[in-house]
């Protein structure tokens, strides 16, 4: 996978965020295992849900968005509704391939997200993350973007690997805002 002309801060051409189908799943599942952040029990699940975003399209109950370069699909995002709110999701999963990763793609893939939430009448995204020492660049990822870091389950994952809790409150919608990428 070439993306040597994707760069930071550029209006990232030649990259678009789209709808996840079906014929996405393989690149999805190689992003998430070669990314190394994620046990295999944690690709297991991560492709759970993947596989019923994917049976749901964007109006099921995990809308699936994929980062797409030169026909490749370089990572991919999960949001969803948070059951039992009015105006609250979560954002279940952003992974960029390890070629992608520095180029802007996950910033896209957050944006993008942010902005299908915002459409939908959702007004503050929550997520949770390891507090592990590798998630450090997600969590720096996710404070620049605006999160703020509401709470912290100790011990959560297992013994040493506690719950980070963020949270982001969006503008609401603009309708006049293309959500780019969605078909």
């Amino acid at each position: 996978m070439d993306l040597g002309a994707l760069r930071p801060g550029a209006a990232r051409m030649g990259m678009i965020v789209r709808e996840a189908h079906e014929k996405d799943r393989k690149e999805i599942h190689e992003a998430l295992v070669a990314c190394g952040a994620f046990t295999e029990e944690e690709v297991r699940v991560a492709l759970e849900v993947l596989d019923l975003g994917l049976q749901g399209g964007l109006e099921g109950e995990y809308p699936l968005f994929a980062a797409e370069v030169e026909k490749h699909v370089c990572g991919y995002a999960c949001v969803g509704r948070t059951p039992l709110t009015a105006s609250s999701w979560h954002l279940y999963w952003i992974c960029v391939h390890p070629a992608a990763q520095r180029k802007g793609v996950g910033r896209a893939l957050r944006e993008h997200s942010e902005a299908f939430v915002s459409s939908h009448g959702g007004l503050r995204i929550v997520l949770e993350t390891s507090g592990r020492p590798t998630y450090r660049p997600a969590h720096k990822f996710y404070e620049a973007a605006g999160y703020i870091m509401v709470g912290r389950i100790p011990d959560f994952y297992r013994p040493g690997d506690d719950c980070l809790v963020y949270c982001k409150t969006l503008e609401p919608f603009a309708w006049s805002q293309p959500i780019r990428g969605t078909s």
